[in-house]
């Protein structure tokens, strides 16, 4: 290091000048950042200047001093790992407080304790009260009046379950709408993200490390991290043979090697989810050997010698010396020859169901995209979304492909499966999509958890499964072993070899004769045929229960017998799927209704199913029977409720009102066990975001030290140069006098 020289000195003075001038602006910044998100306390990089030449006079009397400070540049106070660590908690916060906040929407319909009488909640106790009103009508056999009252506490059930199943309907369809949003609130960040990172390229190039559009670009990726787990991390990219400039990547975290790419530079991809996609094999398994039918080079390029290995991407295979990528059954065997591992089952099969990505029409694995059947995907007011989505191939922002490093452009999407993603996308898919018991064989392929997992579709098909198996038991409870009518009007009787048919309290048809409304009812009087009213023309049957209703009349007196007040119908369906009919098939929570009959008073509640020509009007043993249906355990079963549902397991067995309350401690205990582990996972990001403030973050007390700091050895920089220029003053003048 030289000695440095007289006018050297007022060049230390003079730089020492400048930096603590360029330090106290870094300190005036960071003091008028203190507010702004994301910015990151900046430092003053301070270098001692010095010379490596030797002194050409140099002697054993010399002193080697240098020659003062420089400014090598401004950089931040961050600590990688922290910010690795904070975004993987923030991957846990975003998945927990989404899941949170969907099940919330689901407690504000179904969580209805205390809501309706009493302590019960409101469906709880419309089953409270249609069991009273079956016990009125069991004490009142044959009235009209409490008939009716059973029917109007029955309506408003069915009320309940469509109330409930269309908020929950349309709760499914507005999540669908937010989950479209934050797919769009994704990609508006990749691109943004994407576009700074050409501006801090830019920068870079001309060394400047532009500090200030880095602390934008985290605060993005911080904000990307609550939506999918990530991984951030930085290589160099090559500009020419002599410069490079650093480089981020962002990987979708765990989703396999190599991982899926969302931004690589300056290049980005996007998220599409479509309303329909390709219908894909539950069956495909991307590390199947028969599946891959080119041969590459593993990850590691540079490895010596290069390791082999399959893939199923023509873009990975080894290029031939014609151009062409190397693939065949002979080249697949040969590499897994060289590997010591060959079997049948990871030769390539251009056949094997598991190397196909697809299925056709009819339901056949296929690995041709044309021929492919398209499912729903995204399709509002569709019950059968499966909300696959993809990651578009990667474009700068001029939408040009990137290459690889053979120069081929990278058009291929990858698609994402179940599993691949974490975070609140995923937490409000699964939300979404998951069934728990019900889910299909198909379900389970692709996710192994998916009987572990409850959203929406879960919650609406517990609800179709109690509305449905309520109207199935009550429907049975009111109609014959075949679900039809009991003819409890008629009898049969053998006289003289011919049937006759009587009404219920003894009179008897055969006796009857004339003409109603229009019909001659003689020549039926004898009929085999008549058995079943259902089997005679429409107009008998209606002159017929004229009959009928006047020989039941209180003041018909018919061959000696008086009537019970008034008809006796033999019971018949209470339920349907519409108020318009009477079909007890399908009955969901969405269109169960009061089956028309019912409701115009057609068919009643049906005292006994047992034929008495006397005593039944009064008898009530089937109303008995209804009442304690509410008190019975009955078994509820995946399959009774969806057709493909994997499991043959019963997953509850209780009374109706039992299950209700199940489907509210279930929700309520997942709900409270989502809320332990969200208020976990966000203590453990506020105090990694509280380490990363304490390093990055600006203080007041550090920076007001670092002014005071910076302004001493401001003072005392000037204070050298005047004392420089006195010492220099006194020595020329001086020396002259």
């Amino acid at each position: 290091m030289a000695v440095i020289g007289t006018f050297g000195s007022y060049t230390a003075a003079r730089l020492g000048i400048y930096a603590s001038q360029a330090s106290l602006n870094v300190t005036g910044n960071n003091i008028a950042n203190i507010n702004t998100r994301g910015y990151t306390r900046q430092r003053m990089d301070l270098v001692s200047l010095y010379s490596n030449g030797s002194i050409r006079y140099a002697n054993s009397f010399n002193v080697n001093i240098g020659y003062g400070v420089l400014t090598d540049g401004v950089s931040q106070l961050r600590d990688p790992f922290l910010d690795i660590r904070y975004r993987d908690e923030n991957a846990n916060v975003g998945a927990y407080e989404t899941r949170l906040e969907c099940l919330q929407y689901l407690s504000h319909i179904l969580d209805e304790v205390g809501d309706g009488n009493g302590d019960f909640g409101v469906l709880e106790g419309q089953f409270n009260d249609f069991l009273q009103q079956l016990q009125n009508l069991n004490i009142r056999v044959g009235s009209v009046e409490y008939d009716t009252t059973v029917r109007g506490s029955a309506e408003i059930i069915t009320q309940l379950f469509n109330s409930y199943a269309e908020k929950l309907e349309k709760t499914q369809d507005d999540q669908l709408k937010t989950l479209k949003e934050d797919v769009g609130s994704v990609n508006k960040i990749l691109t943004q993200i994407r576009d700074l990172n050409v501006q801090i390229r830019d920068a870079g190039i001309y060394g400047d490390k532009a500090l200030e559009l880095r602390d934008q670009r985290n605060v993005l990726i911080d904000d990307l991290s609550a939506y999918v787990k990530i991984n951030v991390h930085y290589d160099m990219e090559k500009i020419d043979e002599f410069s490079s400039v650093e480089r981020i990547n962002i990987d979708i975290a765990d989703s396999g090697t190599p991982p899926i790419r969302l931004v690589q530079g300056i290049y980005a991809g996007q998220l599409d989810m479509p309303e329909e996609t390709l219908a894909r094999n539950p069956e495909y398994d991307p590390e199947s050997k028969k599946g891959m039918q080119y041969i590459g080079i593993g990850t590691d390029r540079n490895a010596v010698p290069p390791k082999i290995v399959l893939t199923d991407n023509p873009r990975e295979a080894i290029i031939a010396p014609d151009g062409t990528p190397l693939e065949n059954n002979l080249t697949n065997r040969e590499a897994l020859e060289g590997a010591g591992k060959v079997d049948p089952d990871t030769v390539y099969d251009p056949a094997a169901s598991e190397g196909m990505k697809y299925l056709d029409a009819a339901g056949n694995p296929t690995d041709d995209p044309a021929q492919a059947a398209t499912v729903n995907n995204a399709k509002e007011k569709a019950d059968d979304n499966r909300l696959w989505m993809q990651v578009k191939a990667l474009v700068d922002e001029k939408g040009r492909y990137m290459r690889d490093e053979n120069g081929r452009e990278i058009t291929e999407d990858v698609d994402l499966y179940d599993n691949d993603l974490y975070g609140s996308l995923q937490a409000r898919r699964e939300f979404l999509t998951e069934e728990g018991e019900f889910a299909s064989k198909d379900d389970i392929a692709f996710d192994k958890d998916a009987l572990k997992k409850r959203g929406i579709p879960y919650y609406r098909k517990s609800l179709d499964a109690l509305a449905r198996k309520f109207a199935d038991i009550f429907n049975e409870a009111n109609t014959g072993p075949d679900g039809k009518p009991i003819l409890l009007g008629y009898e049969t009787e053998i006289v003289d070899g011919i049937k006759q048919y009587k009404t219920a309290n003894g009179c008897d048809l055969g006796s009857i004769t004339g003409i109603v409304n229009g019909v001659d009812l003689s020549k039926y009087q004898k009929e085999q045929k008549w058995v079943d009213l259902s089997s005679l023309p429409p107009d008998v049957q209606v002159a017929i229960k004229r009959v009928q209703e006047e020989h039941l009349a209180s003041d018909a007196d018919v061959a000696g017998a008086k009537g019970h007040g008034y008809p006796i119908t033999g019971g018949g369906v209470l339920f349907s799927n519409s108020g318009d009919g009477d079909d007890p098939t399908n009955i969901t929570a969405a269109n169960i209704s009061i089956a028309k009959k019912w409701s115009n008073g057609e068919v009643r509640v049906l005292n006994t199913k047992k034929v008495d020509s006397l005593n039944h009007s009064t008898a009530n043993d089937n109303i008995a029977h209804m009442i304690n249906l509410m008190g019975t355990k009955f078994d509820y079963m995946p399959k009774d409720t969806v057709a493909d549902a994997d499991s043959d397991k019963r997953y509850f067995n209780g009374t109706f009102q039992e299950r209700l309350a199940d489907i509210n401690n279930i929700l309520a205990v997942d709900q409270q066990g989502t809320a332990i582990l969200y208020n976990g996972y966000t203590k453990n990001a506020l105090s990694l975001e509280n380490s990363r403030q304490s390093v990055a973050g600006v203080d007041l007390n550090d920076e007001a030290t670092s002014m005071m700091q910076f302004q001493k050895s401001y003072s005392a920089a000037c204070q050298l140069m005047t004392t420089l220029d006195a010492m220099l003053e006194k020595l020329i003048n001086g020396t002259i006098r």
